[in-house]
């Protein structure tokens, strides 16, 4: 038999068949594209959800815990303002028992100057002692420090200004050193190259340059490293004109305090001594 060409009605009904197939397989892929899209939306939300609730418990469990300390907070507070003020107010009460130590020695003697006072012809000279008996037990503890000159601090006078001595605790107030009082803390230890140098600073705060160097020189055969003892011995032969004595103490100086106090005057002096020489 002969085949049959296929007619147009049969081209046809295969075309349509095969656009049903495919929109069928469009429907089904965007309907799982559309379920997985619903199945990330319903995650994401619960997600969302709870990290809320997490927050809200770690809130909570804060604020719990705030509640729960606040009484131990206020009583830490409350021991902090009360050793406070204990401490503001210990140390006031070897000064108010000062007072009643004095009255209770007052009245001793008080007594002792009534019942003297029946006796006018004996009374007379023990009411006169009796100050005299209780200023060595006032004025003895400061007898420890006396002993040590070289800690003692300068002295104060009436109007409040310290005193002239021997304070070699810090470097402010030279002027107020006593070349006297220095020498005799020296006197009792011979071997203080501290001392020498107090002796020498002070002579030089009253302008006795000569003897200061002498002091300066006494200090460095003591400590040769005692570095402040060669300004001094270089202002007092600057003041001599003896330049070359000079400009080898400052520059011994320099050697020993680079970044000392008085590095800027040395540095001066030998650049005019440069100067000069050339």
């Amino acid at each position: 038999m002969i085949e049959q060409p296929e007619t147009g009605e049969n081209r046809g009904v295969a075309i349509v068949s095969l656009k049903l197939a495919l929109s069928q397989e469009a429907r089904l892929s965007l309907a799982a594209v559309r379920v997985a899209q619903e199945s990330a939306q319903k995650r994401a939300r619960r997600q969302t959800m709870e990290t809320r609730l997490g927050v809200a418990l770690l809130l909570g469990a804060a604020a719990l815990g705030a509640v729960a300390s606040a009484p131990r907070l206020a009583r830490w507070r409350q021991s902090r303002a009360q050793a406070a003020n204990a401490a503001r107010t210990s140390p006031l009460a070897p000064e108010a028992a000062v007072p009643a130590a004095t009255a209770h020695a007052a009245q001793p003697a008080i007594a002792v100057q009534t019942a003297i006072a029946a006796q006018p012809v004996i009374a007379a000279e023990p009411a006169v002692a009796e100050p005299a008996i209780a200023a060595p037990a006032i004025a003895a503890p400061a007898a420890p420090v006396a002993a040590e000159p070289v800690a003692a601090p300068a002295k104060v006078n009436d109007s409040g200004v310290p005193a002239e001595g021997c304070d070699t605790s810090t470097r402010r107030g030279l002027w107020r050193r006593s070349p006297e009082a220095c020498a005799q803390a020296f006197a009792a230890d011979p071997k203080n190259a501290s001392l020498a140098l107090a002796v020498a600073q002070g002579e030089h705060a009253h302008a006795r340059l000569d003897e200061a160097a002498q002091w300066a020189r006494r200090a460095l055969a003591l400590d040769p490293t005692a570095a402040e003892a060669y300004v001094i011995i270089a202002r007092a032969d600057t003041k001599n004109g003896r330049a070359d004595e000079a400009r080898a103490a400052y520059q011994r100086y320099l050697e020993l305090a680079p970044r000392g106090w008085h590095k800027a005057e040395a540095r001066a002096a030998l650049r005019r001594t440069l100067s000069s020489s050339r």
